[in-house]
């Protein structure tokens, strides 16, 4: 019964670390496959409706900032690559309606962050599973 318990246990514990946790801001993708991973990355980003600034890094990639469908929230992704994994972040902001009900441009971005309801994350999250790998989420810190 102690065996069930602890493996019940440990397989709780092991699901629960590679869970999306509130306030988790980056998406880490590990890829197994390396081979052109900058075009499946530009690719996955395009995918999900982004246009990616050509002042880009060669190993980042970041978007202009987009709409997201039926609201007035404005949403930026930031794709870094760091060997087979790829590491995905974003700001997002709230555009002010006109008096016509037509968005504006957001005056400021805060960092995308997880919570149940969030549209933003779920833009982001769409990028990593475009990309077909093993899904990992952390929190970092701003540094200030």
């Amino acid at each position: 019964m102690k065996k069930v318990f602890w493996t019940i246990f440990a397989l709780l514990i092991f699901i629960e670390s590679e869970a999306q946790k509130e306030d988790d801001n980056r998406i880490v993708v590990t890829l197994d496959d390396t081979t052109n991973i900058h075009q499946r990355v530009r690719q996955a980003v395009v995918f999900t409706d982004f246009i990616v600034r050509d002042d880009s890094k060669p190993d980042s990639l970041i978007t202009y900032a987009e709409r997201i469908f039926n609201s007035t929230i404005f949403v930026i992704a930031k794709v870094v690559i760091i060997g087979n994994k790829v590491e995905i972040s974003g700001a997002y902001g709230l555009g002010y309606q006109d008096f016509w009900g037509f968005p504006d441009w957001p005056r400021g971005y805060s960092e995308v962050i997880y919570y149940k309801e969030s549209e933003s994350w779920k833009i982001i999250r769409k990028i990593a599973l475009k990309l077909d790998g093993k899904l990992s989420f952390y929190n970092q810190k701003n540094k200030k």
